[in-house]
């Protein structure tokens, strides 16, 4: 592994990504809690794919990105559960779902001022 860090990728091309991502991440439906994986198995698959992108790109900036598309993913689909929850008359529910999604905007401005490199 290097132990050099190359540029980073500036803040409007981390942008430019998440509006490339693909919207369907968002509402993926599951077969149940961990799309019928027990939570073992979860994390097992979690870490093996972690060690395959370590593998093919040690950089700290493949990591923050990975980081940035999650966290996007994540206020998208809060986002939308929220949207739904008010379209079906269950307002409490609704603002849950909308303050997590704000949760996931302030950890997304927070890695956004987390450098990794020069």
């Amino acid at each position: 592994m290097s132990t050099s860090v190359p540029d980073g990728i500036s803040f409007a091309d981390l942008q430019a990504l998440a509006k490339d991502a693909p919207d369907e991440a968002i509402n993926v439906p599951t077969k149940g809690p961990f799309n019928g994986l027990s939570e073992d198995e979860l994390k097992d698959l979690v870490e093996a794919h972690l060690e395959l992108i370590h593998e093919g790109c040690p950089d700290p900036m493949f990591a923050k990105a990975i980081l940035w598309r999650l966290v996007n993913n994540m206020i998208g689909w809060h986002t939308e559960a929220g949207k739904h929850q008010f379209e079906s008359d269950d307002t409490h529910s609704a603002v849950c779902w909308l303050r997590d999604a704000g949760k996931f905007q302030a950890i997304a401005n927070i890695l956004e001022t987390i450098n990794v490199g020069p």
